[in-house]
């Protein structure tokens, strides 16, 4: 039987083993999420309430295993694996809370006709999940998709299987009927057939590109309604500031977060000519002052990076950028006698070279020099993709300009880009389509159906 492993990428220590699913395995669990959606579209709002206010109580309860296991499988620092986690909890509560007055009915009075309009869920669907935040990237489709009268069956990324066992586990824990929630670990060649099986309503998917074209056409093939969240490639811009210095340590740690695998962190840090030399001087000293260690001590700064896979990719990526002329400020190596570790690394740049040009999913930031800040939002802009961006300055005015202009789901002025529950999580051009978050996310499965009396 075909098996995957979960390994420590700080040791490479096998962690633990799981066997895939076989097909009529598979085929039974969308059968029972289907016999599962029937019962569960009709709890009422008051007893799914309680039953996620009870979740984010479990998820505070199990927070230290939780960090652990996201340390231990993609490398993740445990100092920021525990406090994002906090945020898993705040994010239930949060939809808990209101939930059932986004979803309510709406009575309308128009053009001589009486009625409401009603939510409601679709039924059984698939759910495909990235590496880099194992809890939070599954939970923050997962809860609104499940309050909104769905169920789930979820493929999780193959190098963190144990967060998968540890979701159904909780949501069991929790009080939830059996078979709301579901794992399926399976090979990704299974996606096709399940996205065929006419029990499967819709496709959640976040993860590269490539990953998204591929199942969003065997979705399409299948007429699946979608929600997807790929490529990103985000920009910080330098608008005028008394302290640089304190801005060039804001990008450090915008770009560095979760050691650059997340997909809302600042990529392409453009700075204008009149601010250019002294930003650099301060943002490679903070960048070099990155410390590297075991991910499970507190003073560490640089953990490892979820696969040798990927530090393969990155230093490939800016191999290629400095074929184009683009030149190291800082570092930009593998660390040969470690596992899976890779140098904090500033690259600078213009918009012909590669790191320019491809999302680079690591410590790898990218500088580049601006005429003026018109011409900052043109190379902001100057993207395939459009998921978040950063406007760092002193004057309101000006980087409220700057914001309005930059083409993305979201800017962040003088703050780095996050998710809050209560807004819209979304994204433009190759980024993907659609919402995660707020009222837009609870309702991206259901059907608004309009009753006339």
């Amino acid at each position: 039987m075909p098996k995957i492993q979960s390994i420590n990428p700080y040791n490479q220590e096998i962690n633990w083993e799981f066997e895939l699913l076989t097909r009529d395995e598979l085929s039974n669990k969308i059968d029972i999420a289907n016999t599962a959606f029937k019962s569960w579209k009709n709890t009422n709002f008051a007893e799914k309430k309680a039953l996620f206010l009870k979740l984010a109580e479990v998820f505070e309860k199990n927070q230290e295993e939780m960090a652990k296991i996201q340390t231990i499988e993609m490398g993740m620092l445990y100092s920021e694996s525990f406090a994002w986690l906090k945020n898993t909890a705040v994010l239930t509560r949060w939809f808990a809370n209101n939930f059932e007055e986004i979803l309510a009915d709406e009575e309308f009075d128009t053009e001589g006709l009486q009625g409401y309009t009603s939510y409601d869920p679709i039924g059984v669907l698939y759910g495909v999940a990235p590496w880099n935040f194992p809890f939070n990237q599954v939970l923050r489709a997962a809860i609104p998709n499940i309050l909104a009268g769905n169920t789930v069956v979820y493929k999780h990324a193959s190098n963190v299987p144990m967060a998968w066992v540890m979701i159904e586990k909780l949501f069991l824990e929790a009080g939830f009927p059996v078979w709301v929630y579901q794992n399926i670990i399976i090979s990704s060649r299974e996606s096709e057939y399940i996205l065929s099986r006419d029990e499967v309503k819709g496709m959640n998917l976040t993860g590269w590109e490539f990953a998204g074209q591929v199942l969003w056409s065997l979705a399409g093939k299948n007429l699946k309604p979608s929600v997807l969240e790929l490529g990103w490639n985000d920009a910080f811009i330098v608008c005028d500031s008394e302290d640089l210095d304190a801005v060039a340590l804001a990008a450090v740690k915008a770009r560095n977060s979760n050691w650059g695998q997340k997909c809302n962190s600042s990529k392409r840090i453009i700075v204008t000519q009149n601010n250019y030399e002294e930003f650099k001087t301060h943002f490679v000293k903070h960048m070099e002052a990155q410390k590297i260690w075991d991910p499970m001590l507190a003073d560490t700064q640089m953990p490892p990076l979820s696969s040798k896979k990927l530090v393969e990719e990155i230093h490939d990526q800016v191999t290629r950028t400095v074929d184009d002329w683009g030149k190291i400020l800082v570092w930009g190596k593998k660390i040969e006698w470690i596992w899976n570790f890779y140098t904090p690394t500033i690259l600078e740049v213009d918009e012909t070279m590669t790191s320019f040009k491809e999302e680079v999913f690591g410590p790898v930031a990218s500088l580049i020099k601006a005429i003026d800040l018109d011409d900052a939002v043109r190379i902001a802009n100057n993207s395939d993709f459009g998921l978040c961006g950063c406007v760092f300055g002193d004057k309101p005015e000006q980087t409220r300009a700057v914001a309005r202009q930059i083409d993305t789901g979201m800017v962040f002025i003088n703050k780095p880009a996050w998710s809050k529950a209560s807004l819209p999580f979304g994204w433009i051009k190759k980024s993907g389509f659609w919402k995660e978050n707020g009222p837009e996310g609870l309702k991206a499965f259901t059907n608004k159906k309009v009753i006339i009396y």
